[in-house]
């Protein structure tokens, strides 16, 4: 059989035929697909998503720097055969730099974490987006199922009223024309549950997702009426960037510390002993360790040279941890404003998404099947027009698709909004 004869007017069942394939496919491929939840995706995610490992590698680095800043200079041995000299010398830090190097180091790292935790809550947000999508689509796919199915029950019928002269041919034709509107509308939800499913499977990793599963979830609106103050409020005690800022200039502070104090060159203080004597035999000329005389023993404490701070006292180190100081500052101040506008711009998208949503499920979504009762029932009753009928049915199908991209946009606007705030985004 040639594709075109699929679309043939002269094959009236093949609509049918087309319609009862889709949904028979779709539903055993639903059965043999593993199926996910919200919960289940977000888990398999924190443990295997690799931005999200290697944020915690950092955080790994950071600590092992702590541990290298805590470190005491070793102890120095010296010999010195010519004179039987063993000396073990000591440097000590003064000036508090090893104190300050570790608060340093400390502060780093709490950097890192606050770092990780902002890389978990960005990429969060696109996983819930990613999922919302999915949910989208599946609903999508759903309905478009169910139209197909329903609308060519209408085909069927009509064809009985076009055998019994009820109706035009042309009438007829035009009904059955409109079967291609929901045959694309299964194949574009098609295709967006498979983009849903790739972007997951790009924020888990190819090997942890299979190629073919499905979500489990409704795509329904959850309650959310915190007011903007308290969001704010909320926003400036959780961001994990802004406390990140907040580590960075405090670190600043930190390392001003740790320059002043590296001012102050460190002694080193040794313990030496001294051995002199004619133990080897042989000419007075051979002295293969140390010079041949009478045997002495002496202990000695010394200190080794040590610089004077009069030209270089870290001038330019300690101006510069200064201004980086200052920069840490500013940066913060600038990272509070970010998270102010995040939060005010997040809050407008989700009230008007909210406003919308409302104005569906009161007034529209009402609206368009009481239109479409309406002109199906004349149309049977002859007082409608076909094209009247087939308006009404256009108009229910693209409101109900409107709907649906207006739920996921509010859980979109949703989601969007508790990041902002620095809350967990609820399934």
């Amino acid at each position: 059989m040639k594709v075109s004869r699929l679309f043939s007017l002269s094959a009236p069942r093949t609509p049918a035929i087309f319609a009862a394939l889709v949904l028979c496919t779709c539903v055993a491929s639903a059965q043999d697909h593993p199926t996910y939840t919200w919960d289940q995706i977000h888990d398999l995610f924190l443990r295997s998503n690799p931005t999200l490992r290697a944020q915690e590698q950092s955080v790994v680095s950071n600590r092992a720097a702590e541990v290298t800043a805590a470190l005491r200079p070793n102890p120095t041995l010296q010999n010195d055969t010519t004179s039987a000299t063993l000396g073990v010398y000591q440097e000590f830090e003064i000036g508090g730099k090893r104190s300050a190097r570790m608060r340093s180091a400390s502060l780093s790292t709490s950097a890192s974490e606050s770092d990780a935790v902002d890389s978990r809550r960005i990429l969060t947000l696109s996983l819930r987006q990613a999922f919302i999508a999915a949910l989208q689509a599946k609903s999508d796919l759903d309905f478009a199922h169910e139209n197909l199915t329903n609308y060519q029950r209408t085909v069927d019928l009509n064809r009985q009223m076009l055998q019994q002269g009820e109706i035009a041919r042309a009438d007829f034709l035009r009904i059955q024309l409109q079967m291609l509107d929901f045959q694309t509308d299964v194949d574009e939800a098609t295709l967006g549950l498979q983009t849903a499913r790739a972007s997951l499977r790009g924020l888990l990793g190819a090997a942890n997702l299979p190629k073919e599963f499905e979500v489990q979830g409704d795509l329904k609106a959850q309650t959310f009426d915190k007011p903007l103050a308290e969001l704010e409020s909320l926003a400036l005690q959780n961001r994990p960037d802004l406390k990140s800022a907040e580590m960075s200039r405090q670190k600043a502070a930190a390392d001003i510390r740790l320059a002043q104090a590296n001012r102050w060159p460190d002694p080193t203080i040794g313990v030496s002993f001294l051995h002199t004597g004619n133990e080897f035999p042989g000419p007075d000329w051979f002295e293969p360790f140390y010079p041949k005389g009478g045997s002495s023993n002496a202990m000695g404490v010394g200190l080794s040279s040590i610089q004077i701070p009069i030209f270089n006292r870290n001038q330019g180190e300690i101006a510069r941890a200064r201004s980086e100081e200052v920069r840490a500052g500013l940066l913060e101040d600038s990272a509070k404003n970010q998270v102010i506008e995040d939060v005010e711009t997040a809050y407008a998208a989700f009230t008007s998404a909210r406003e919308r949503l409302r104005m569906y499920e009161d007034t529209y979504l009402g609206y368009a099947k009481e239109s479409l009762d309406i002109e199906e029932f004349s149309f049977h009753k002859g007082g409608a027009s076909v094209l009247d009928f087939l308006d009404a049915q256009h108009t229910y199908r693209a409101t109900q698709l409107a709907y649906r991209q207006q739920l996921a946009a509010y859980l979109n606007a949703l989601a969007q909004l508790q990041t902002a705030a620095g809350l967990e985004v609820t399934p």
